[in-house]
């Protein structure tokens, strides 16, 4: 069978594929196996019934004969903020990965432990053949130890700069089966302070990327010293200001531009909605970033982003916390 495979605008395969599995989940495996993803896939087809739009698929029976299009998204989920400032950027942005530096806000599981400096690989290829042979342990140094968790925050931070207790408990077990000389002596699970130590990297990390101009940090930090604090409320544990940064070889300037298209397009008879979801789903950054920065009224935010209040945008954001709550309960 042929298919042809959109990922993004400028990412669409030609895949063939000799025997079709029998279930949908193991066409997902067959998915990710052929064009290297990794999480959870959302897999739409072109159906012929309904003038070829998408439509979710959710059995193999469903796919034409002899070859389809398909759209794949990765799952990944976003932390929003309960206030005026929950914002969606179309289901495609939701489930897609953040076009924004690649970050999400999910680690994968399971966990891959990044490679370390030349010298602490070799010292733990050595420790870990001794842990095999007589269960001797690694006796680490203060730098060599603050190198490991350095590299793993890097890792984490791609992913999610705000982990979870359980994605960090996630990493530090990694860490662990990957090099059991590692283990700490006298610890129930071997890894319960990497957890704890890998915290606090964690907070030392953020906080260097906070002071060098990292603008979703930035926006997350309240202190006392900041005009007009008084009238915001602390934020919760669990609360963030999810603000990434713009496109790679995209400014401001050029999102704006986007934008203006996107409202004359709006302000047309007949609206072309994948160019409207292709093009929300591009300006995101922008748009987050004047929602958390300037707060503005909600007839302006309707003025600059009226697909954000059509039909279709706002059915994005109950999927949005559908899908928190199938993740979170």
């Amino acid at each position: 069978m042929l298919l042809r495979i959109i990922l993004s605008e400028d990412d669409i395969r030609k895949v063939t594929i000799d025997n079709l599995p029998e279930t949908v989940e193991n066409f997902h495996i067959l998915l990710k196996t052929k064009l290297g993803l990794e999480g959870d896939l959302v897999v739409q087809y072109q159906d012929p019934e309904f003038d070829n739009e998408l439509c979710n698929l959710s059995s193999i029976s469903e796919l034409p004969k002899e070859k389809a299009t398909l759209k794949v998204y990765t799952k990944t989920f976003t932390t929003y903020n309960t206030d005026s400032t929950l914002d969606t950027a179309s289901l495609s942005s939701t489930l897609e990965e953040g076009s924004s530096g690649g970050q999400t806000r999910q680690l994968p599981q399971p966990f891959v432990i990044p490679a370390f400096s030349f010298d602490v690989e070799l010292k733990l290829k050595q420790g870990n053949e001794a842990y095999h042979k007589d269960g001797s342990l690694l006796d680490i140094s203060k730098d060599m130890k603050s190198d490991i968790l350095e590299k793993l925050a890097e890792a984490m931070y791609v992913h999610n700069p705000y982990p979870t207790r359980d994605e960090y408990d996630c990493v530090a077990q990694a860490l662990i089966n990957k090099h059991p000389c590692l283990k700490e002596p006298g610890s129930v699970n071997g890894w319960y302070c990497w957890k704890f130590s890998l915290k606090f990297k964690m907070g030392n990390f953020r906080q260097r990327l906070r002071v060098a101009g990292c603008p979703e940090l930035k926006v997350n930090t309240r202190t006392s010293s900041q005009t007009g604090s008084k009238k915001l409320k602390r934020a919760k544990k669990s609360e963030v200001n999810f603000l990434p940064g713009f496109p790679e070889g995209k400014t401001q300037h050029d999102l704006d531009i986007e934008r203006s298209v996107l409202v004359s397009e709006m302000k047309k008879r007949k609206v072309d909605w994948r160019q409207i979801d292709e093009m929300m789903f591009n300006t995101f950054s922008l748009r987050r970033k004047e929602i958390v920065e300037d707060e503005p009224l909600v007839a302006q935010v309707k003025e600059r982003w009226p697909a954000l209040f059509s039909e279709r945008q706002v059915k994005c954001i109950f999927v949005v916390v559908l899908l928190l709550c199938v993740y979170f309960v």
